[in-house]
């Protein structure tokens, strides 16, 4: 109520270019601290001293307009498309404007991020931000998601950004307790996040722009800002539904001509396509044992595997409530994702409740609560990798062509509850079988929260504390039912997963302005400390069938498994500008680990940006409108996974003795121990790397050309690694400081505003980025470090003068590079430990247009990645097995493989050899042990993302509860433009977000395109 010493203002803000009322633009009384924000009709109200004389307006992405104080003020607001002065989120919650960083920082809005809702959040980064690859580890209902800022650093590490909640750094991780014998994929803890909670994302690329985490982010970090109400706004309801379908984004090309068998000849028992000739069996009458005993005349189903998978189904919803007092503001949200999954029987569901909300207490103390409450569980996940039972892939993929899915699918148990197999020897399983008896399934319930409590005793100082946790428990349980082919006596094993994080930041900030010089202060101190808890048990040998319980195994296996790591840090932050034009700042942090050696513990590592806003001293901007340079250096370190100074002792519960003899733990009452296979050293030093950055900011033609790019140079020394050892050491492998990696890169992204007028826009924005990485130097006497291996000789390498690689056997070249042909079997001779290539790109490009009339909008995103290499799996299992269709080419005539045979005296001449049969011939070229048949190059063009959406005229709803009313069309993954890669997707990677290799598909689930509807309303 306005009073003697006040005036009541009241009115409406509205966009000038399309009429439209703005929601939550600022409107402050110059010179003060009152202000307020309008409504959903663009309308406020405001108490104005009676000797205030102006007002200020503003919303992001419109210009400040300050107005003379009028009883009744109808302002037009127009679009700022300069914005140079956008406050972006920065290291420990840091707000700072966006001229006057001296690191490159890429934004993501709220808006981007929901066009097109996933499951996982990080999967809308997509293509979307320069210098960052996502990677899909599967189609796996709620399956994870793999990010990289700038390539790897590191040859013992995982190279994965820092995630930062509202200043609270938080778990990422993805617990993959089976490595590649029937790894689950069960996600990553970022996808926990709800996409709709999320007001922007800050991705911080180089060291300078990290140095303030400290080690947990010397690979970048990615800043989530979360939702919040506005002071003094109207309460309203936000509704948004979305409904997708999925299906198979790429399935294999089978051929349809041959069933199963060897060399033409028909065998039940042979579950591949080296059989007879379908159609002429059919004609001349044949008939065969099916996998039931059943005598029939052959019949190719090409549509088998197709039909084995289901229309996949995905209801993402959110429900927000916001709005704000004269001293607080608030927001909550409740989001659900039901997930059904392409593989039957398997789902995902995910339930977050958050809020946000603060108080002014006074002018001087005010407080802030983030807080987001999550529980998920999912059923049905399918195994992928290799040598483990539940296997699906391979199972459906090598199903023969003359067998119907649809038959197995209503025979997969007898009457008497047996499994009826593939195959009448029961050495293969059923695909249902494994789907409807041998579930894998995951519960979790998690945490995230912190308070920030903020003192101004005086203008221009202030002091925060944020503390925060984040903690989760997580159950899982992967079953083997009795009769299970490879397990027929059954087993089960149970997870119980904890992981707690708890972090405080204490900041003193002092700002001060003196005429055209400004100085900002900040000292901090940071507590972050982590515990890991990992019980598991696995029971083998079930007693009755079904029941899984501990008493009903034969034999079980517990593993009880704590840690507990802890990191104190203080930081401070200088910052100096010189009329809003040069700006300096210089950083330094010093942390306390408490996983390295006390000498070895406490480093440091600084870091200094500028940047200069050359355009302030331009009289025309006519053509230029913006320019900034901008440089950085920064020198960061990293610590080490716990208890890896000391000798490891684990508690066994099994002994194993020669001739396979078998014994268990406790014997006579004795206990047993594994000795430490790892030497610990006890000089460990901290790793160290040292970041270089130049960039600029251009701006052309009012905005409408928009160009930043950026030159880094990132060197990691002092790695820490594992090698190995002479068994004769009674150690496997030691612990050191060695090696040297450096990734140097660009990064460029245009944007065009190619139209802009009263109705039309159009938005095109282009980013591009490459990194070379090179090993420079490995321990004294070692030329290369294989970081994971494990399938016939392939292996993912570091090797000195190179780029991370693939490696294996490969096929024997002479001095032209022509194949060396085997004069007795015509088929490619081999050599062991070659490159096959990159596991990294050239280069990836993200093109996003964005067309708007009125109330349309139509946006799509082509995603590109040109280069590197990739093997895969299922290529290989599908041409083995005579299933894929280029198998089918040639059977019945004579092939020569081009090459040369080398003579005895050294010469050579052209191949005129044939190969015996084209059976031999595929299972040659495609057996995991021959690596270099299957690896091919990864370049691919998607289109990653399609939206069109229209927006009902507010004018529409004036008088109707209904505020806004938005209906769309969303589709993800919709097209794979180009690939070199045959049968599967490109984009398949075996290993999770925890894994440092790339490049290897083995048995993943295919990736999956989804479309559907959206439906956004406010209330």
């Amino acid at each position: 109520m306005a009073t003697a010493q006040t005036t009541k203002v009241t009115g409406t803000v509205i966009s000038a270019d399309d009429n439209e009322p703005i929601i939550g633009a600022s409107i402050v009384v110059k010179g003060t601290m009152v202000g307020t924000v309008t409504d959903f009709d663009g309308a406020f109200s405001l108490d104005v001293p009676s000797s205030a004389k102006t007002l200020v307006i503003s919303y992001v992405g419109m210009k400040t307009q300050e107005v003379a104080v009028q009883a009744v003020l109808n302002i037009r607001l127009n679009s700022d498309t300069q914005n140079i002065d956008e406050v972006v989120v920065t290291a420990i919650g840091i707000k700072r404007s966006e001229k006057s960083l001296g690191y490159a920082v890429s934004s993501v809005g709220g808006e981007e991020i929901t066009k097109a809702r996933e499951s996982n959040v990080v999967n809308a980064l997509s293509g979307k931000v320069a210098g960052v690859r996502i990677g899909q580890s599967s189609g796996t209902a709620g399956g994870a998601a793999k990010i990289q800022i700038r390539g790897a650093s590191s040859i013992g590490t995982n190279s994965s950004p820092l995630f930062v909640v509202d200043g609270l750094p938080i778990d990422n991780g993805a617990y993959n307790p089976d490595d590649i014998t029937g790894n689950v994929d069960a996600g990553n803890r970022a996808s926990d996040i709800s996409s709709d909670d999320v007001e922007s994302i800050n991705v911080l690329k180089g060291a300078a722009a990290t140095a303030l985490y400290g080690a947990r982010a010397k690979d970048g970090a990615i800043v989530i800002t979360t939702k919040k109400g506005s002071k003094n706004m109207k309460t309203f309801i936000t509704v948004n539904s979305s409904t997708r379908f999925e299906n198979v984004a790429k399935l294999p090309e089978f051929q349809n001509e041959y069933a199963q068998g060897n060399y033409g000849e028909y065998n039940v028992k042979s579950l591949n396509g080296w059989g007879p000739n379908i159609a002429k069996a059919a004609a001349d009458g044949m008939q065969y044992n099916n996998y039931k005993g059943e005598k029939v005349t052959l019949q190719a189903y090409p549509d088998n595997v197709k039909d084995f998978y289901q229309t996949g189904m995905s209801y993402i919803n959110n429900v927000s409530v916001a709005g704000g007092g004269e001293k607080a503001d608030f927001r909550t949200s409740f989001s659900s994702v039901n997930q059904k999954g392409i593989i039957p029987e398997s789902d995902y569901n995910k339930y977050s409740f958050s809020v946000n909300a603060g108080m002014d207490f006074n002018s001087k103390f005010s407080a802030r609560v983030s807080a987001q409450y999550v529980r998920n569980d999912s059923k049905g996940r399918a195994a992928q990798g290799s040598n483990d039972p539940n296997l699906l892939v391979p199972l459906v993929n090598g199903l023969p062509r003359t067998v119907d899915t649809r038959d197995i699918k209503n025979n997969w148990v007898d009457e008497y509850g047996k499994q009826i197999t593939l195959d009448p020897d029961g050495k293969s399983n059923n695909p249902y079988w494994i789907i409807n008896k041998n579930k894998y399934t995951t519960r979790m319930d998690r945490v995230i929260g912190n308070i920030i409590l903020t003192y101004k005793p005086f203008e221009g100082l202030t002091i925060s504390n944020n503390a925060g946790t984040d903690f989760y428990n997580e159950t899982r349980r992967k079953i083997y039912a009795k009769g299970t082919v490879g397990e027929m006596e059954g087993k089960f094993q149970t997870w119980d997963l904890a992981n707690r994080i708890v972090n405080n930041d204490l900041m003193v900030t002092y700002e001060k302005t003196f005429d055209d010089f400004g100085i900002k202060g900040i000292f901090g101190h940071n507590i972050n400390q982590r515990e890991w808890t990992n019980n598991n048990t696995l029971a083998n040998g079930l007693i009755v069938d079904g029941l899984y319980t501990y008493t009903n195994a034969k034999a079980t296996s517990p593993v009880n498994y704590y840690e507990i790591k802890r990191l104190m840090g203080i930081y401070f932050d200088l910052g100096f500008s010189y009329k809003s034009m040069a700006f300096l700042n210089v950083t330094g942090r010093n942390d306390w680990s408490s996983t390295l050696p006390v000498n070895n513990r406490s480093y440091f590592y600084p870091s200094v940006s500028a940047a200069f806003v050359f355009t302030e001293l331009m009289e025309n901007k006519d053509i230029l409108n913006f320019g900034k340079f901008r440089i950085n250096y920064a020198n960061v370190g990293s610590d080490e996974k716990p208890y890896q100074l000391a000798f490891q002792y684990k508690a066994v519960n099994t002994y194993f003795l020669q001739y396979s003899i078998v014994n268990t733990l406790p014997h006579n009452g004795l206990v047993g121990f594994t000795g430490p296979r790892i030497f610990p050293l006890e000089d460990l030093k901290p790793q160290n790397q040292s970041a270089f950055e130049i960039g600029a900011d251009l701006r052309f033609f009012d905005n409408r050309v928009r160009l930043d790019a950026t030159y880094y140079r990132n060197v990691t020394t002092d790695q820490i690694v594992s090698i190995d050892v002479p068994r004769s050491t009674g150690y496997f492998t030691n612990n050191i400081n060695a090696g040297k990696l450096t990734n140097n890169g660009v990064e460029i992204s245009l944007g065009l505003t190619p139209v802009r007028t009263r109705d039309w826009k159009w938005d095109l924005d282009i980013n591009f980025a490459s990194n070379k990485q090179t090993v420079n130097e490995l321990a004294e006497g070692m030329t290369n470090y294989t970081l994971t291996s494990g399938w016939s000789g392939l292996q993912v390498k570091a090797q000195v003068g190179e780029s991370f690689g693939l490696y294996g056997t490969g096929w024997k070249r002479d001095d032209q590079g022509n194949f060396i042909i085997n004069e007795k079997t015509g088929l490619r001779e081999t050599e062991n430990n070659v490159r096959l290539g990159d596991i990294y790109p050239d280069f990836t490009m993200g093109i996003n247009n964005s067309l708007s009339y009125k109330g349309f909008n139509l946006s799509f995103l082509i995603d590109i990645r040109q280069g590197g290499s990739l093997y895969s799996g299922t290529v290989s299992s599908l041409r083995s097995l005579g299933l894929s269709a280029e198998t089918a080419v040639g059977r019945e005539d004579q092939y020569i493989e081009s090459g040369v045979i080398m003579n005895a005296d050294g010469t050579s001449r052209p191949n005129d050899v044939p190969v015996k049969n084209m059976q031999d011939y595929w299972s040659h070229m495609a057996k995991t042990s021959n690596t270099e048949g299957c690896v091919f190059d990864a370049s691919y063009v998607k289109l990653r993302e399609l939206t069109f959406s229209y927006s009902l005229p507010r004018k529409w709803f004036k008088d109707f509860f209904i505020k806004s009313l938005d209906l769309g069309f969303e589709g993800r993954n919709l097209w794979l433009i180009k690939s070199h890669v045959p049968h599967i997707d490109p984009e398949a990677n075996f290993f999770g977000t925890a894994e440092i290799g790339e490049g290897v598909e083995f048995n993943s689930i295919p990736a999956t395109r989804s479309f559907g509807f959206n439906l956004k309303l406010t209330l």
